[in-house]
Parts: C-alpha cells; sequence; structure tokens
C-alpha cells in the first residue's frame, strides 16, 4: 500500500509542476517508468539477465527488493527510458551495505548507448573506513565528461537511501536524500532507443555494488526529488 502511495505523491509532484510551468495537462501523463525490483526474471517490463545470484528480499512495508553479494550478481537489460528526452529525472532507492574495504567504489546503476559506448550515464559510491558513504553521478559524452562527487558529504551504510540524478538546460544535478549535492554543465547527448542497462555493477562487469535496490524512477523532466 506505502509503495502506491509514494507513487501517488510523485505522480502529484509532476501534475503540479505541470500546471507551474504552464504545461498542458496532456504533458502531465508523459510516460514514466517506475521499476520496482520485485523479481529477477525482469526489471519493470524488460526481460533481464542475471549474473551471478543476486537475491530477492522483503523489506519494510511488504515490499521487495533486489540484493547483491558484491562479487558477482547483478542485472542487465535492454531499455532506455529516457529515450528522447531533453531533460530528465532518474531516482533510485537503494540500501549500501558495509563493504570496506573490499568494495571500495562501486557502480549501481549504469545506462550506455550501445553503439556510442562514450554517451554514458552512471550512479555510483564510495565507501570509506567510518561505515559510511558518499555518492558519484556520472555522466560522459563523445566531447565532454561531468564528475560529481563529494567526499565531505557522507551518509551512514546499512539504510535506505535515494540517490537523484536531474538534467536540464546542459545542467546536471546530484541529490541524496531530497538534499542537493552537487551540480555542473555539461550538453547531454540522446543515446538509442534500445540502450544498456546494468544494475548493482558496471556493464562490463566490473566495480560490484553490495546492498539491495529497492526501485529505479524516471521521468522525461526534471522533477524534485522525493526522499523513501
Amino acid at each position: 500500500m506505502m509503495k502506491h502511495t509514494h507513487t501517488l505523491l510523485w505522480l502529484l509532484a509532476l501534475l503540479c509542476l505541470g500546471c507551474g510551468t504552464g504545461k498542458k495537462a496532456a504533458d502531465a501523463r508523459s510516460p514514466i517508468e517506475i521499476w520496482w525490483l520485485e523479481s529477477l526474471e525482469a526489471v519493470g517490463k524488460h526481460q533481464a539477465t542475471v549474473l551471478g545470484e543476486p537475491t530477492l528480499i522483503s523489506v519494510a512495508r511488504g515490499e521487495k527488493a533486489v540484493e547483491f553479494d558484491g562479487k558477482d550478481d547483478g542485472l542487465q537489460l535492454t531499455a532506455n527510458p529516457i529515450f528522447g528526452a531533453e531533460e530528465f529525472t532518474i531516482e533510485m532507492v537503494f540500501n549500501p551495505y558495509d563493504a570496506f574495504p573490499a568494495n571500495v567504489e562501486q557502480r549501481i546503476f549504469h545506462i550506455q548507448d550501445p553503439v556510442n559506448l562514450d554517451r554514458r550515464i552512471l550512479m555510483e559510491l564510495r565507501l570509506n573506513d567510518k561505515k559510511e558513504w558518499f555518492a558519484d553521478f556520472f555522466m560522459k559524452t563523445e566531447s565532454e565528461r561531468l564528475v560529481l562527487i563529494d567526499s565531505t558529504k557522507t551518509h551512514p551504510v546499512n539504510q535506505w537511501a535515494t540517490m537523484t540524478l536531474t538534467y536540464k538546460d546542459k545542467k546536471m544535478t546530484g541529490y541524496v536524500n531530497g538534499v542537493e549535492e552537487g551540480s555542473g554543465t555539461i550538453t547531454f547527448l540522446p543515446m538509442s532507443e534500445q540502450a544498456n542497462v546494468s544494475l548493482g555493477t558496471r556493464i562490463n562487469k566490473v566495480s560490484w555494488f553490495k546492498g539491495a535496490i529497492k526501485t529505479v524512477r524516471f521521468i522525461p523532466w526534471a522533477l524534485p526529488p522525493l526522499e523513501p
């Protein structure tokens, strides 16, 4: 029940944003995708390739999540929920475990053009020796790259958190739990309609994530972030 309430709040925020920016009502019905990680066979409506042995677990409020062991677990699929979008939001709800010092640099979400490998977006984390993590937001094209990372903005491991990446008007912004952690300028270049996506690892199967992922949300607007 709670997950549907959270989805409704997100949709209401989307509708209000459309009203505030003068968009037509029909724009509020632009396609969004919310991937509830409730299966190992599919992510959203997309068939998934399973790497290793990720586990489906129960979490609070009767919801599900996929747990990754930080060694060889991952889910890979073909999809591009931000195809054709000039602005967008990618938001992920996850729980990073304490994997220091074995897994200091971890890639959690990776989307990449299958033809032009220079066009990619990643959401990552770094661990320190204090049972903390800090976020790393990354975007690259063939002509530019932007990294948003601040090792002083740390968060405790073993707790659910939300990472949000927004892009609009050549500006990428990264948030953790609804709080902005950095922004920078880059010109996003579009990816193919059928892009490669990896959860729990980079697409080339390195930098494994140890923890759990509950949802990944996509919208073709730069939407204000929500907390878990």
